[in-house]
């Protein structure tokens, strides 16, 4: 059974409504709607597909809305020779970016970002491209920088712009965002993601106008800023989840402490239970390839044995050649590494005076002494069971739950496999044997030992200790 989840971008490759139930049905659990691409007539249709898809497929698959944050992009260059909106860029060069609508030539372009000039200073570095190009500032003179090109290549429309060490003025939330995150709001996305996140205070803005709306949704955070990797333990306790970002990281970082600092993420997120995806080119071959590399394979699985949630695709599942042999593939190593390696992942350290977690503790350890098939979670959020998945029991983990939301949210956490039905509230026999038809038709058999979680007050860490542990045979 495939414990680990995957994430996947949405784009042109893969928006059908056909080609989603494809992605579903080889492994998609999460789908990613990119909003630094597109318009809201755009992610509408894709939105409505990706529901069809998986009202079609009768799967979980969660809504996630990835947002743009203050993402530095070049602007548009004119055609050159061949028909490319591209330039090379040459050692020793002079080079401009202002903040100036312009067409970019080989002399200088403009960028996304207005307060650019504003923020930078002679001296500070530039990498384009994801670090391909590499510019230093000379001067800045009005909304025009003038720079020394250190590090030639070639440089395209709308190339990232990334200023390692320079702190930028712009919020983590932009208002780009800000109207994204209404729309998605308005349009039942499932969870949200934030990009370039600084520090703990940089999700209180998305707070706010959730709380406007009436609504709270899980806030991923993607780490991709130096500042939020020393504000790590802050943002992992104030976020409901993260995403390794790979890509900006190493840009912004020397690439090579990159998989260290992805490993004391991953840890340190199991610790506060909160689910983790690693990002960024793990099957990238496959954009153009019908099989991975042998360094990508080992990427997905190592993630897994990290203690990782959820693998994600990028660019191999957007605008990829095979989108769906991409997902089976990444579903494939995911399960045969959580067949064969689940030992393997790091243990978690429990949290003190977690009610949620000793009461999921006391039920792994009842699971493996009575030799349980399963574990079943009665929940009205998903805390109880990241609590549970947390501690990576190696038997699948059935979150029964009566809150739609909640069915949705709880595709992205290890080994859980979620179960809507409005009725299920409290344990009763009747309760039970509705359980018990359920999980027959998941594949479970009559006879076989279950063991059952419920809790109260299951959203307070301190007093979430009053729940019972159910010893069940399915009848």
């Amino acid at each position: 059974m495939r414990m680990g989840k995957i994430v996947c971008t949405i784009g042109p490759a893969c928006d059908s409504v056909a080609m989603l139930e494809t992605l579903m049905r080889n492994g998609m659990d999460v789908a990613r709607l990119n909003f630094s691409h597109g318009t809201p007539e755009q992610h509408l249709e894709i939105l409505n597909n990706i529901k069809e898809a998986r009202k079609n497929v009768g799967k979980n698959v969660g809504i996630m809305a990835d947002f743009q944050g203050p993402k530095i992009r070049c602007g548009w260059f004119e055609k050159n020779a061949e028909g490319k909106d591209e330039v090379v860029l040459e050692k020793g060069q002079d080079f401009f970016i202002t903040s100036d609508d312009i067409t970019g030539t080989k002399e200088g372009v403009s960028c996304t970002y207005k307060e650019l000039p504003e923020d930078v200073k002679p001296g500070d570095t530039l990498l384009l491209n994801d670090g391909l190009v590499r510019l230093e500032v000379k001067a800045v003179e009005g909304n025009k920088i003038l720079t020394k090109v250190i590090v030639p290549g070639r440089l395209s429309s709308h190339k990232g712009i990334n200023l390692p060490g320079v702190e930028i003025s712009s919020p983590a939330l932009t208002e780009k965002d800000e109207e994204d995150l209404r729309w998605a709001l308005d349009h039942d996305v499932d969870m949200i993601a934030m990009s370039f996140v600084r520090k703990a205070a940089d999700l209180d803005s998305a707070k706010k106008i959730m709380d406007e709306k009436g609504m709270r949704l899980p806030i991923i955070v993607k780490m991709e800023k130096p500042e939020a990797i020393e504000n790590m333990e802050e943002i992992v306790k104030a976020s409901q989840g993260i995403m390794c970002a790979r890509g900006d990281l190493a840009v912004e970082l020397p690439f090579w402490q990159v998989p260290v600092i992805d490993k004391k993420l991953v840890s340190m997120s199991r610790y506060f239970a909160k689910p983790v995806i690693m990002a960024t080119e793990m099957l990238g071959s496959m954009i153009s390839n019908p099989l991975p590399t042998r360094a990508e394979a080992s990427d997905v699985a190592n993630a897994i044995l990290d203690g990782c949630d959820c693998t994600m695709t990028s660019n191999e599942t957007a605008v990829g050649a095979d989108p769906g042999r991409v997902v089976a593939t990444m579903a494939k190593i995911s399960e045969y590494t959580s067949e064969h390696a689940s030992n393997l992942i790091p243990a978690a350290d429990p949290i003190k005076e977690d009610g949620r977690e000793d009461l999921a503790l006391a039920a792994i350890k009842a699971a493996g002494a009575r030799g349980a098939k399963a574990l079943v979670v009665i929940c009205d959020s998903p805390d109880p069971a990241a609590a549970t998945a947390k501690f990576r029991p190696s038997i699948p983990i059935y979150a029964f739950t009566p809150k739609e939301k909640t069915y949705y949210q709880l595709s992205l956490f290890w080994g859980t496999f979620a179960v809507l039905d409005d009725t299920l509230l409290t344990p009763s026999r009747e309760v039970f044997s509705k359980i018990d038809s359920k999980l027959k038709e998941l594949g479970l058999c009559k006879g076989e030992r279950v063991m059952i979680e419920s809790i109260e007050n299951e959203g307070d860490a301190e007093s979430a200790g009053s729940g019972a542990i159910f010893d069940h045979i399915i009848s």
